[in-house]
């Protein structure tokens, strides 16, 4: 059960539900509302307590909004004279028709990700793999003199890994890196921000320097050949490397000697020192390389950042060859950093390989239980017609990490071998969808949401879901695939479903598809004081046969002659449809004031009979000689006394009524002005309006404005669709009838 009463909530006056709907008998409810009577207003209040957020009236912000609605059981109040009692109700979920900016909700990531055991599991695996990055980061910051968060991304840019990498392909890579090329363990004692900072990268870069690098790199390498001692490989930070450890382990004190490539032996570590500072000596006192280490000094001069670099060249001469490619040299000094870390590399390693093989098998896991988000996608490609089809690219990885699933969408044109086909994302299709499309594409938001609620349905917990013109845009293929849905939806037990629609096209569709029983199909109008009625929906089969002919064939004179003259439209139709010209035209003496070829004024309900009796299989109705237009009149005045917002018969008598008092008095201006007013050939409402008009008041021709805006759907009822007269409010239709008796009055 659903009732409530709402003042001042968003452009609605007052709305009282009355006796509610009952969901007990039927999980399914429709409310059929012309637009600007309640629906965005009513759903929005919905909204806001689904939400836990104050409603107000956005048109007058100074009135008191509150309202009371009870679900079930469940009371929920509020008014914005003590706003801080604002309820809120998990169970309610709205679907408007259309929204700017939709997203997955975090209620929905939540519920379809896999089961508890498999993201605690993930969880604590991801908490222990943290604490060893942890670690492993600040000691590579420290070492580089990068910030921590720094440190990830460079890693990835350094090594050229894709941008979505993680720490286990960084891990690899690294240990891809020293397993391929030997450290160079100097580089280890250098800066990363100092050696290559910005400024400095940019001065490496310039032509000039890169001349003097070659020039100097050239140089070198002929003066390593010449050397008894250094090579490419062995430099002479290599050289002073091998003095300490000759030092330290004391190797010349056991007899060990060293033979180098000329010959020469060595057999202490005095003629070792000397024989490696002679050759360091001899080779950067060369002049060739001393003039273009000087130029490379004096080209790093700029400012501050630049300066450490220079100092660093200055100290560590051998790492000028490296400058040449910065690409393989910041790849040597992650995996010189790496080579000299307090805690092996290789442990860090081996653990972190460990918990990625543990976190591939929880992914996989996941894996197996993304099957509700792939059918809901599926669901979609299956039902909608649109220039896209939608894929999830990221399943197990959301599913584990809390992360909404993140789509791809394919849009294709053309067919066959010319079909073309590119991967778009949400943002950048958008732009380029219709209208239809874009509803369309939120509507696939809304069926994660709605495939959560199944899921909590099915758990006990009850939902009540409320569409606000669903299929608002939709082409007529993806609105019968959104009808299908709602009626697959309202199968789930737990779940109401209220719709809400201003298309009476689209009220009848669901009303049949979705089976909604009578007693819950329901209209909404707003009476002239603003308030606004909710009534169950008389007018839901077949109009014309259940309640027209219904009428003219019953016992009740008084109704028997309000369904013949509200047939009038129908039969008209027919005759025309049918090709019969005399009927069409004598028909068409009933809807506006003729003198041929029967004289409105004076024909009698006999002779509207006569007309219609030959469309009506074995009726025995009769009618009197009573005056039709004295009647219609007479009728329509009675009906202004009646308390009924909805009966369509009461709509095309007060319709009819008026345009006929409107023509009559037309006539008579004209014949007073201009001695003679014959019938129209064509539209004679509109052709004598304008030939009355300059001999109107300004009040008159309001209401001849407004008749001729109004009453022409309400009465021309082509192909027998019932949705202007349905929208137009009785109490309307009723004022521009006492406007047109007043000017009847007055000639």
């Amino acid at each position: 059960m659903l009732s409530g009463h709402f003042e001042n909530c968003y452009g609605i006056k007052e709305f009282d539900m009355g006796t509610g709907i009952d969901f007990s008998r039927s999980n399914k409810a429709i409310i059929y509302a012309p637009n600007g009577v309640m629906k965005t207003s009513f759903t929005k209040v919905f909204e806001d307590l689904s939400k836990g957020e104050a409603a107000k009236d956005r048109i007058f912000p100074s009135a008191v909004t509150s309202y009371s609605i009870r679900y079930y059981t469940t009371d929920y109040v509020f008014t914005s004279a003590n706003p801080r009692q604002i309820p809120s109700c998990n169970a309610v979920y709205v679907v408007n028709s259309f929204a700017d900016n939709f997203e997955f909700t975090k209620e929905t990531v939540s519920t379809l990700l896999a089961d508890e055991a498999t993201r605690n599991a993930y969880n604590v695996l991801i908490a222990q793999f943290m604490e060893q990055i942890k670690v492993f980061e600040a000691e590579l910051a420290a070492k580089s003199g990068l910030t921590k968060p720094k440190v990830k991304p460079t890693l990835i840019s350094d090594f050229q890994l894709p941008i979505t990498a993680d720490w286990p392909d960084i891990i690899n890579t690294l240990h891809d890196q020293l397993q391929t090329e030997e450290p160079i363990i100097y580089l280890n004692e250098i800066k990363y921000t100092e050696l290559l900072s910005d400024k400095a990268i940019a001065a490496y870069g310039k032509t000039e320097f890169r001349r003097y690098i070659q020039q100097y790199i050239e140089r070198l390498g002929e003066l390593l050949q010449d050397s008894e001692l250094l090579s490419n490989n062995f430099t002479d930070r290599s050289a002073e490397a091998l003095t300490k450890s000759f030092t330290t382990n004391d190797l010349f004190s056991v007899n060990h000697k060293v033979v180098l490539r000329d010959g020469t032996e060595i057999c202490s570590l005095d003629e070792w020192k000397q024989v490696v500072d002679s050759q360091i000596q001899r080779m950067y006192a060369d002049d060739t390389l001393r003039a273009a280490f000087e130029k490379l000094k004096k080209l790093l001069t700029a400012n501050n950042e630049v300066d450490k670099a220079r100092q660093i060249i200055i100290e560590n001469q051998q790492i000028i060859p490296l400058l040449f490619e910065l690409m393989h040299t910041k790849k040597r000094m992650w995996a010189s950093y790496c080579s000299q870390m307090e805690r092996s590399f290789n442990e860090y390693y081996d653990v972190i390989t460990a918990f990625t093989t543990r976190v591939r098998e929880l992914y996989e896991r996941a894996e197996a239980q993304s099957e509700r988000w792939k059918q809901v996608v599926e669901e979609f490609n299956r039902r909608f017609r649109v220039p896209f089809t939608v894929q999830i690219n990221n399943k197990s990885n959301f599913i584990l990490k809390d992360e909404a699933p993140n789509l791809s969408f394919i849009y294709k044109r053309g067919s066959g071998e010319n079909t073309e086909s590119t991967d778009l994302t949400k943002e950048d299709l958008l732009p380029s969808l219709s209208m239809g499309e874009k509803r369309a594409m939120y509507l696939l938001y809304i069926l994660f949401d709605l495939e959560r609620i199944r899921i909590q349905a099915a758990a006990g917990q009850k939902h009540l879901v409320i569409t606000d013109d669903i299929a608002d845009s939709f082409d007529y293929k993806n609105k019968y695939a959104i009808i299908e849905y709602l009626a697959d939806l309202s199968k789930n037990t737990g779940i109401d479903l209220l719709m809400l629609t201003h298309n009476f096209d689209f009220y009848r569709t669901v009303k049949s598809r979705l089976g909604v029983v009578r007693n819950n199909c329901f209209i909404a109008q707003k009476d002239e004081s603003g308030k606004i009625k909710m009534d169950v929906f008389r007018y839901q089969k077949d109009f014309f046969k259940n309640v027209i002919i219904a009428g003219i064939n019953g016992t009740d004179a008084y109704k028997q002659k309000k369904m013949l003259i509200a047939s009038i439209p129908f039969y008209r139709n027919l005759a025309e449809y049918c090709g019969n010209e005399d009927d069409y035209l004598k028909l068409t003496c009933f809807l506006h004031y003729k003198t041929t070829p029967i004289d409105t004024q004076n024909a009698t309900l006999t002779d509207l009979w006569s007309i219609i009796s030959g469309y009506v299989t074995g009726s025995t109705a009769t009618f009197g000689t009573e005056k039709f237009y004295d009647t219609v009149q007479f009728l329509a005045t009675d009906i202004a006394m009646e308390d009924d917002d909805i009966s369509l018969e009461n709509k095309l008598i007060v319709s009819i009524a008026s345009r006929l008092r409107a023509e009559m008095y037309l006539k008579t201006v004209i014949t007073a002005q201009e001695g003679n007013c014959p019938d129209s050939d064509s539209n004679q409402m509109r052709d004598w309006y304008e030939k009355a008009r300059p001999y109107l008041t300004a009040d008159e021709v309001t209401v001849m404005d407004e008749i001729n805006l109004i009453t022409p759907e309400a009465i021309h009822l082509n192909a027998f669709m019932y949705e202007p007269l349905i929208d137009v409010s009785i109490w309307s239709l009723n004022d521009i009838f006492g406007r047109t008796v007043l000017l009847g009055e007055t000639t």
